[in-house]
């Protein structure tokens, strides 16, 4: 039976329940214990009774109600959208409605505090290749290799590389145990890094690619000389290149990484492990954005605050959960089998015929139309 009071996460979840999951508006309503009558009203886009009493807000609850079940349907489909997508969907709404209302500085925190179904999250972009490929038989053949060839390699001696630039904040649900994982090429911004870790815990040097043609003196200040252990380099793209990733080979893994034993052999590799100081990082970078899309920050604040994150997060105990959960040391097949990540495998059947449904906001657009405003839910 549905209660006398309810909250209006509810009925946003009611609403998801019906538009995304297939269910009857009284199974719904049923499930969240909301009335039927008011889900069909939001449903219909009619406003709440407290609604009509708040005309100094914004946006009235229905329409915030809708422009989450967007965000969360946005996050499902791959897309969730920034800080300025979500303040860029509301101007677009407000000026169809012919209210060009400027929108405050505070208004998107305020708006996820009355809603806690959602909230700021970092979005991994994920190239969806490379995302699909993650399958238990991609598993057992790396494994199969991994064992058979180079299990005998010692635990210092085996290092991981990777190189990623800094995932971007979305908002998305507040779901701990939900990813927002974002479709698409990995973002080129104007600074990347090569990162490598030690299967005993060691942080070797961090290679930080600039985009540019070349390092301007004016770029090192006196924070960067506090990090000068840093390798630094600049590519046209901010990213490497056979050049980079052959000097960064003989520049700074090779010399970290000669075994005490000349016997001994190295092992490397590449990708697997997420970073450990992108959550620290994100925290230093609130300081400086407050968490607002704002203008970009000059590189001595870029490198002061991913020195101060990689000195909170990449330490030897992160570094040695980041191998042991994803099975690679001690080597557990088993482990990376129950990756939360792992994708099913697909039969070889041929290309997909129906393509994936085109979302009104994609990772850089807003809402062009009329319809794509109204039907924001």
């Amino acid at each position: 039976m549905p209660r006398v009071s309810y909250m209006k996460d509810e009925v946003t979840e009611a609403m998801l329940d019906v538009t995304d999951n297939g269910f009857s508006q009284n199974k719904s309503a049923q499930k969240r214990e909301v009335p039927r009558s008011a889900l069909e009203d939001r449903l219909r886009g009619l406003p709440s009774r407290p609604e009509v009493t708040q005309p100094a807000q914004l946006l009235s609850k229905c329409e915030e109600s809708r422009l989450v079940v967007w965000i969360l349907r946005q996050e499902a489909l791959g897309y969730a959208p920034s800080h300025s997508q979500v303040r860029a969907t509301v101007t677009a709404l407000l000026r169809q409605q012919g209210r060009e209302k400027p929108i405050g500085v505070h208004w998107l925190v305020r708006f996820m505090k009355r809603y806690p179904s959602i909230k700021t999250k970092i979005g991994k972009r994920q190239e969806a290749s490379r995302f699909n490929s993650f399958t238990p038989t991609a598993v057992n053949w790396y494994f199969d290799i991994r064992e058979r060839e180079y299990g005998w390699v010692k635990p210092e001696n085996t290092v991981n590389v990777d190189e990623d630039g800094l995932d971007g904040l979305v908002v998305g649900s507040a779901d701990p145990k939900r990813k927002a994982f974002l479709k698409g090429p990995q973002t080129r911004n104007w600074t990347s890094f090569i990162k490598a870790i030690t299967a005993d815990g060691r942080a070797l040097v961090l290679g930080i690619i600039f985009k540019g043609k070349q390092l301007q003196k004016q770029w090192f200040l006196e924070e960067f000389k506090q990090i000068a252990d840093w390798y630094y380099i600049t590519s046209p793209n901010g990213w490497t290149d056979d050049h980079i990733g052959i000097e960064w080979l003989e520049r700074v893994y090779l010399p970290q990484t000669t075994p005490a034993d000349d016997s001994d052999a190295r092992l490397i590799i590449l990708d697997g492990h997420g970073s450990h100081a992108t959550a620290a990082y994100r925290r230093e970078l609130e300081r400086f954005a407050s968490l607002t899309d704002s203008a970009p920050m000059d590189k001595v604040n870029f490198i002061r605050a991913y020195a101060k994150a990689r000195r909170v997060g990449m330490t030897k105990k992160n570094i040695l959960s980041g191998w042991r959960v994803t099975g690679n040391w001690p080597i557990s097949r088993s482990k990376a089998l129950r990756h939360p990540e792992i994708q099913q495998d697909r039969p070889n059947s041929g290309p997909r015929v129906t393509p994936e449904p085109r979302p009104y906001l994609g990772s850089d657009d807003t809402p062009q139309t009329s319809r794509q405003i109204r039907d924001l839910g």
